[in-house]
């Protein structure tokens, strides 16, 4: 029986212990909660949207929603569709802002963007909300509700609703073309 040096079959078991380790922490990583930095505040996204906005005299087109708003999905959905979106992009500078999240959700949302909502009658109006703000003022130009607060269209469905919707994006880019609002309306469902 050929014996090996001690050395060598104590480092054959170090080497053992130490993959056993190596395997123990990467299960732990994997298992522990991932840190995620606390999403940006409405000002901020709103600072670089007026910024990119202003490269080309872009108004911004601010789209609020939630993780649990299926319609929110579909309307980002629409507004990503590539002809809509070229449309968008050439008249507007998009933020996204996360509100009115539930439970440990909640931390997805973008400080102060539900007090942005309030003060553009979006409050109590559902989501999707959207509205057109003036690159500088952030004054609001045009919003979703058809009528006042309490009228939002959320995702146009009907033919009413669509034609409030493609007319507040023309009030915030006064040089979109009838065919450009043509395409954009295209990336909607037929209304019912």
């Amino acid at each position: 029986v050929v014996r090996e040096p001690r050395a060598r079959v104590h480092s054959r078991a170090m080497r053992r212990h130490a993959a056993a380790v190596a395997v123990v922490l990467g299960l732990a990583l994997l298992v522990a909660p991932v840190a995620r930095a606390a999403p940006p505040s409405a000002d901020a996204v709103l600072d670089a949207a007026a910024k990119a906005a202003r490269a080309g005299k872009r108004n911004v087109l601010v789209v609020f929603h939630a993780s649990w708003c299926g319609w929110c999905r579909k309307l980002e959905a629409v507004l990503a569709a590539p002809k809509a979106k070229e449309v968008l992009d050439r008249h507007y500078a998009t933020a996204e802002l996360t509100v009115l999240e539930r439970g440990e959700k909640e931390a997805l949302e973008n400080a102060g963007a539900e007090e942005l909502l309030a003060s553009i009658a979006g409050k109590d109006a559902g989501l999707p909300f959207t509205a057109v703000l003036e690159r500088r003022s952030r004054r609001a130009l045009a919003s979703s509700n058809l009528s006042g607060p309490g009228t939002n269209v959320g995702f146009p469905a009907k033919a009413d609703e669509l034609d409030h919707f493609v007319s507040m994006l023309r009030r915030g880019a006064p040089r979109m073309t009838d065919a450009e609002a043509a395409e954009v309306r295209a990336a909607f469902p037929a209304p019912r």
